[in-house]
């Protein structure tokens, strides 16, 4: 209720500058949402004996403090100038205001971050409680970001509430298979320099963001100030703006704690509705042709996740020889979750297009909002080596590009396990490799 009536104040905000408010702009900032679907019933016999998951780290304040900002330097310059038009001062009174909302926050989870995802690991307890009968013992993968240990913690408080005994929690750090991505000089080139940025530069002339840089920078700084801004500069404080803007909404808590209203954060008035879709679009165009499967979903920007999937066979391949961990959980980021999703071929998340159309095959807000997951849920029959998968993203059933749909939701393990090995084969990997050396070489 807390959520919906900040939500509300934010949009209301919007309306009375006279704007329509947008329900999709925030892209990976999307709050995470419960998905309001039945489960298919398991197969007659089958119960849930070991779950498998990697999840981004929840809703989260800012990874920088907002007076380190580039717009933030720029309009302290230009109020002690008195260069600041009316919405200037306005656009500097906010920046103001969530300075103080943000100081001493920056990197950890939000308390909206902490709700989401205690709520998950409820609901994986509600949903799937066999597999934590009897003695408990979790694996809890995280990475060196203070966010993803926040993370586990408030996951793990959800999740252990209805335990009947104490969890064995062996904690660690695995930036090798979470964080894959910092560890590939060539996928560093790639981000700098792909072909994929031909694309986003046609993205970004077909939506004439340079126009709306102007239009918006004109309405904060008067005529001569302004003329001393380059299309540079115009594009960065837009672009903080626009930052600050989709990061309000997962601190609802922290603004009314500091004494501010939501009002006083609504960044999103400062633009117009066409000036929102339009940004919206080149920041998922951003997310799309870096994290996601772009114009190519073999592209290293998916292979890179090869290391994770591995990871996910070999510890689904040692509970079945008979380790004893209920679970294996991983807390990671947005960056990990799209190219792994995309990898494993699960379906809403693993279309490549070369037309601007992105939204048509891949939504930022559906694949990896804040806290988004993937989960394979293994099931089996007592007395039986047969097993069960079924794969969830963001808690939603989910289709396997290369399986037959015979048996949706729930694939046979040894044919999954089967498709996802030949994938791996053809990108050179076996489960037994280097994987810092396979990333490190990886062309």
């Amino acid at each position: 209720m807390k959520k919906l009536l900040f939500i509300l104040c934010i949009a209301y905000s919007f309306i009375a500058a006279g704007q329509t408010p947008a329900t999709d702009f925030l892209g990976t900032k999307t709050l995470y949402k419960m998905p309001s679907i039945k489960y298919t019933p398991a197969p007659a016999g089958y119960v849930p004996v070991f779950i498998n998951h990697v999840g981004r780290h929840s809703a989260r304040h800012l990874t920088k403090e907002v007076n380190t900002s580039y717009t933030y330097s720029l309009l302290a310059k230009a109020d002690s100038a008195h260069v600041l038009t009316p919405k200037g001062q306005k656009l500097w009174q906010m920046v103001m205001a969530l300075d103080k909302v943000e100081k001493g926050n920056v990197k950890s989870i939000s308390i909206e971050g902490q709700n989401e995802l205690k709520a998950i690991g409820e609901r994986m307890y509600a949903h799937y409680g066999n597999v934590f009968k009897g003695a408990i013992n979790l694996n809890v993968g995280i990475t060196k970001e203070v966010r993803t240990k926040q993370s586990a913690d408030a996951f793990l408080s959800g999740l252990k509430k209805n335990f009947k005994t104490n969890a064995d929690i062996k904690q660690y750090t695995d930036d090798t298979n979470l964080r894959f991505y910092d560890f590939s000089p060539v996928y560093k080139q790639f981000e700098e320099e792909g072909e994929w940025l031909k694309y986003y530069q046609a993205m970004d002339k077909a939506e004439h963001i340079a126009q709306i840089n102007d239009a918006l920078c004109e309405q904060f700084f008067k005529a001569d100030f302004l003329k001393t801004l380059d299309m540079n500069a115009r594009e960065k404080l837009v672009n903080d703006v626009f930052g600050f803007a989709t990061i309000v909404f997962s601190l609802k808590d922290e603004v009314k704690q500091a004494g501010f209203q939501p009002a006083d954060v609504a960044f999103i008035s400062l633009f117009n509705p066409a000036q929102i879709k339009s940004l919206s679009k080149l920041d998922l165009a951003d997310d799309y042709y870096k994290k996601g499967p772009g114009i190519n979903n073999n592209g290293i920007q998916v292979r890179i996740a090869a290391p994770l999937l591995a990871n996910f066979i070999k510890t689904a391949d040692g509970f079945i020889k008979g380790d004893n961990t209920n679970a294996q959980l991983r807390f990671a980021h947005a960056e990990t979750i799209s190219p792994i999703a995309a990898l494993m071929g699960i379906t809403t998340a693993n279309k490549a297009t070369t037309t601007l159309n992105i939204g048509a095959f891949w939504q930022a807000s559906q694949v990896i909002p804040l806290s988004s997951n993937i989960q394979w849920i293994f099931y089996k029959k007592p007395n039986s080596n047969n097993y069960l998968v079924k794969v969830l993203l963001n808690e939603k059933e989910s289709h396997i590009a290369g399986m037959k749909d015979s048996g949706f939701p729930y694939y046979n393990w040894d044919e999954l396990r089967k498709l996802y090995i030949n994938k791996l084969q053809q990108l050179h990997v076996s489960l037994d490799d280097d994987m810092p050396a396979y990333l490190k070489n990886l062309k």
